[in-house]
């Protein structure tokens, strides 16, 4: 861990202050690929192969030589002297005069330099008849056209998804090298708190908010170690953290960041760490903190619903993706019009619910905030998809307007 910077006091201060403090893990694990989606690459990759191998028909038809087809326009017709399949390994070759039908994949045979579809050609016996000329498309997939050998490929700190999947089994890769998943404990803190179906007494209420980040952190990439609720007693919650920074990559809190006299979270951590940041300049939000326990990173963040997932989508995330080497901070932040106009404080980050939906009048996608229920309005929260930013140097945002846009619950 590493910084040098001010004391963060805006969101994009403090998303700048967790990429320079993270350092990724120095270590990976060879992962077998039927294993390794969602993981993160630890090393560049370069293609041991062409891609394609061979060169090969892109359509059904019959593989021809060019100079056979001077003035074709009236059809010149050919002797087919084979039919290749794709997956034969025999080699063919056609001559002057000649043909091979030749199936999508095939391997090109030696002397043909052109694939004359079907659609353009007519069987008459032992012979076919071509409709075309040697100006027109080739239909052949050269051999290295997509990738050649030796390319790179994939670059260390990308996310491997289907489609790097499908690249590498397609270069004949078994097993990739990774990074670990990030190793993340997951507690929430608060008397209030109980876990379902747990009965309840007047002035308490199921914790919602673990289970919720929970599953956002798995998604981010994240291995989660579910520490349960935290009740408000220093020393066993000092106890709690201290244990976890032993052996996990980061802590993740909800509750008890606040300036009441029962939040003890922020004075354990000045305990046997140091508080970078606590409180930003956005709201709903404010309250979150960032600091180290034992040298373990921490990312306290509120109780309240909408401001935990947010301060988990704009912090928890980045955070996840900087321990796990990915190689982008900010994947899936959108630019786009907001549906409707805002007023707010100038300076300050302010964070909307949201969804994405279609503008009927010009057909495009906008941001369309969420009826304003409260930020700590569990029904706004289970409508939204995106989390609509306004920021600090706006103070008034017209119908239109671009903003930036956060998807809430993606990777």
């Amino acid at each position: 861990m590493k910084t040098e910077s001010p004391i963060p006091k805006t969101l994009s201060e403090a998303i700048d202050f967790i990429a320079g403090y993270i350092e990724a893990f120095p270590s990976s694990v060879e992962m077998p690929l039927a294993d390794a989606t969602g993981h993160v690459l630890a090393q560049d990759l370069t293609a041991p192969a062409n891609l394609p191998r061979f060169d090969n028909a892109a359509m059904d038809g019959f593989a021809v030589r060019s100079a056979d087809l001077a003035g074709g326009g009236t059809g010149v017709q050919l002797r087919i002297v084979s039919t290749i399949a794709a997956g034969q390994t025999g080699q063919h070759e056609i001559g002057p005069g000649e043909a091979a039908r030749i199936t999508t994949g095939a391997m090109m045979p030696k002397g043909a330099d052109r694939v004359v579809m079907q659609e353009n050609a007519r069987l008459e016996g032992n012979q076919v008849r071509l409709f075309t000329a040697s100006t027109d498309k080739a239909h052949i997939r050269r051999a290295g056209d997509d990738i050649a050998q030796s390319d790179l490929i994939l670059e260390a700190g990308t996310i491997i998804g289907p489609g790097q999947i499908i690249l590498l089994a397609a270069l004949g890769f078994q097993s990739v090298s990774v990074t670990p998943k990030p190793k993340v404990a997951l507690l929430s803190t608060g008397d209030e708190l109980r876990d379902a179906p747990a009965p309840l007494i007047p002035g308490q209420i199921y914790d919602s908010n673990r289970p919720m980040l929970s599953m956002m952190l798995k998604a981010a990439g994240a291995e989660i170690s579910d520490l349960g609720i935290i009740g408000d007693d220093p020393d066993h919650l000092l106890r709690t953290l201290v244990g976890a920074a032993g052996d996990h990559d980061l802590i993740i809190s909800s509750g008890g960041a606040s300036a009441g006299f029962a939040d003890h979270l922020t004075r354990a951590v000045s305990q046997r760490g140091h508080l970078e940041f606590w409180k930003l300049d956005m709201r709903p939000g404010k309250p979150i903190g960032f600091g180290d326990v034992d040298h373990c990173p921490i990312l306290i963040l509120p109780g309240n619903p909408l401001a935990a997932a947010a301060g988990c989508a704009v912090l928890g995330r980045p955070l996840v993706h900087c321990l796990a080497g990915r190689k982008t901070r900010q994947d899936g932040w959108l630019r786009l019009p907001v549906s409707r106009s805002f007023s707010k404080p100038l300076g300050r980050t302010h964070i909307l619910p949201g969804r994405l939906v279609t503008d009927p009048s010009k057909g495009m996608t906008i941001a369309d905030p969420l009826p304003e229920r409260g930020s700590a309005s569990l029904h706004t929260l289970s409508q939204a998809t995106v989390l609509i930013m306004l920021a600090g140097h706006q103070a008034n945002v017209d119908a239109g307007d671009v903003v930036d846009v956060l998807p809430l619950w993606q990777a």
